[in-house]
């Protein structure tokens, strides 16, 4: 229950918690939306890229900004700036077009859904969950449609074979949960593009050439995909700047 996690890490009642997560959520502040795996798992995000940035690279500079040089406060935030406020917004504009403007041909079907991901994964444990950015899922009668794509996001790196080894390792885990996995197309969205091994994986499934065993499973095809429409591509140069 997030809303219980959530009121034990600060320490106030649930009551309070769940009243204060209900305002942020119905302003449109707060976005919380079933895991794409573990549909009872709920994902919260702060929906504001502002508010993001405030609570994770200035609240906690707040002190230093008054008695130090703001250059260099603002070179020790950009890390934190880059992975919790630029890359999950990334990732976000990924799923937004995956799911509103991906032309059909992409995934194969009309995407129903685009979310956010994750598993446990064995091999890691104890360790971080296995995720993905971009799991793409269409439409059916019951709950859960089928599995259309499953892919990682990337604002500021070129993807290459050690994230198609990410993606495959996920794949392999949601087949042996019962995951119909056939026809998933494994997916790279990414602002800095592909990696010279990523685009030789595409060129092959393009062809309908499978990869080399070692590199990839014959049963997906796989594209590094530049996945972001066009105003995306103008917000995220202006984030570079």
């Amino acid at each position: 229950m997030v809303g219980l996690e959530i009121a034990e890490c600060l320490g106030t009642p649930l009551t309070d918690t769940s009243r204060g997560l209900t305002l942020l959520q119905a302003s449109g502040l707060l976005h919380g939306e079933p895991d794409a795996f573990r549909p009872t798992s709920v994902r919260l995000r702060i929906a504001e890229p502002l508010l993001a940035f405030e609570h994770a690279a200035v609240r906690p500079q707040r002190p230093a900004l008054e008695q130090q040089d703001p250059d260099e406060v603002w070179r020790r935030a950009r890390p934190v700036f880059r992975s919790a406020v630029v890359a999950p917004h990334f990732a976000q504009l990924c799923r937004d077009w995956a799911k509103n403007y991906a032309d059909q041909a992409v995934f194969g079907a009309q995407p129903a859904t685009a979310a956010h991901g994750s598993l446990l994964d064995p091999e890691q444990r104890p360790g971080p969950d296995a995720e993905a950015d971009v799991v793409v899922r269409g439409r059916a009668d019951a709950r859960t449609g089928p599995l259309l794509s499953v892919g990682l996001a990337r604002w500021d790196e070129a993807m290459d074979l050690r994230h198609l080894a990410h993606i495959r390792r996920l794949l392999t885990l949601l087949a042996a949960h019962g995951e119909d996995v056939t026809h998933t197309r494994p997916a790279c969205h990414s602002g800095g593009g592909g990696g010279a091994g990523a685009r030789r994986a595409g060129a092959r499934a393009r062809a309908g050439r499978p990869p080399p065993p070692d590199r990839w499973c014959s049963s997906v095809s796989t594209g590094c995909t530049r996945a972001i429409s066009p105003a995306a591509t103008a917000r995220t140069r202006r984030v570079r700047r």
